[in-house]
C-alpha cells in the first residue's frame, strides 16, 4: 500500500504526479481560514482490471539417496548446468531459491533407513520474463533435465502497475476537482481550490512464493517434455484519493 500526503497552497489544483512516491508537507491549519472561507472533505476511489503480463515459474531439482556428499554433488552440478542455460536468455529475470538438504523418512522406516537414513538435497529456481514464449520454452528444457515445476503463474509488473496508478490518479483528481467545484457553485463560492490530498493505493499482483517440492521418485534420464502452457490473468488495481477542498468566496 502506497500512502501520499500533498498539501497545497494555490488558488487552483495545478499540479500532476507522474508516480505514487510524492512528498509530505504540514496539513492544512483550520486556523488559516479567512472569513466566509469553508473547508470541504471529499473522497473518490478508481479501479480498473489490467492483464497480467508477467509469467514467473518456480522450479527445483531434488536427489535422493543415502550419501550425502554425492546427492549434494548432484544437485551443485544440476543447478550450475541450470543456470548456463537461463544466464544466456537475456529476456528472463532469475535467482536461486533455498538449498535444503534433511532425512526422508517413508510411512514405515525400515531399520536400515534409522540407522543409514535417506537424505535429500534439494535447490530451487526462480524465472519471471514479460515474454512468456521464451520462459515457457525454457521452462520445458529445464523439466527435460530433470527439474520440477513447482508453480506457474501470471502476475502484473511493477512498471505497469505505476502506468496504470497514475491513470488512476488522474481520473480521481479530475473528479475531485469537479465536485468540489460543483459544490462551491451550490454555496456560492467563487473558487474552490485542493489543498491537502492523501492518496492509497493497492493492488492484486498475484506474486508467488516458492515453495518446497516433494518429488516421490527419481526421475527418468532426459525425460522429454513439450512445452508448459499458461494463459494470463487480471489483476485488479485500485486507488482511494481523498481531500480538503478550500472553498472561498
Amino acid at each position: 500500500m502506497t500512502i501520499i500526503k500533498l498539501s497545497v497552497f494555490v488558488s487552483s489544483l495545478l499540479f500532476t504526479l507522474a508516480s505514487t512516491s510524492g512528498f509530505t508537507q504540514n496539513p492544512f491549519d483550520l486556523t488559516d481560514l479567512d472569513s466566509g472561507q469553508l473547508l470541504l472533505n471529499l473522497s473518490v476511489t478508481e479501479q480498473t482490471s489490467v492483464e497480467q503480463d508477467t509469467l514467473n515459474a518456480a522450479l527445483a531439482y531434488s536427489a535422493q539417496g543415502r550419501d550425502k556428499i554425492a546427492l549434494q554433488n548432484d544437485v551443485n552440478a544440476k543447478m550450475a548446468s541450470t543456470l548456463e542455460i537461463v544466464e544466456a536468455i537475456s529476456e528472463i529475470d532469475y535467482s536461486t531459491g533455498q538449498y535444503y538438504m534433511y532425512i526422508f523418512r517413508p510411512g514405515r522406516p525400515l531399520r536400515d533407513d534409522i540407522q543409514n537414513p535417506i537424505w535429500r538435497a534439494q535447490q530451487g529456481l526462480q524465472l519471471s520474463s514479460k515474454n512468456s514464449d521464451v520462459l515457457l520454452e525454457t521452462v520445458g528444457q529445464l523439466q527435460s533435465m530433470g527439474l520440477e515445476i513447482n508453480r506457474l503463474n501470471y502476475s502484473l509488473s511493477g512498471e505497469t502497475f505505476d502506468q496504470t496508478s497514475d491513470s488512476l490518479l488522474s481520473i480521481a483528481l479530475e473528479k475531485l476537482q469537479s465536485r468540489a467545484d460543483e459544490t462551491a457553485e451550490l454555496l456560492n463560492k467563487s473558487s474552490a481550490s485542493l489543498v491537502e490530498v492523501t492518496i492509497n493505493g493497492n493492488r492484486n499482483p498475484g506474486f508467488f512464493q516458492p515453495r518446497m517440492a516433494m518429488m516421490e521418485s527419481a526421475q527418468p534420464d532426459n525425460p522429454q517434455f513439450e512445452a508448459p502452457t499458461a494463459a494470463p490473468g487480471k489483476s485488479e488495481v485500485s486507488l482511494s484519493v481523498s481531500a480538503k477542498a478550500l472553498l472561498s468566496p
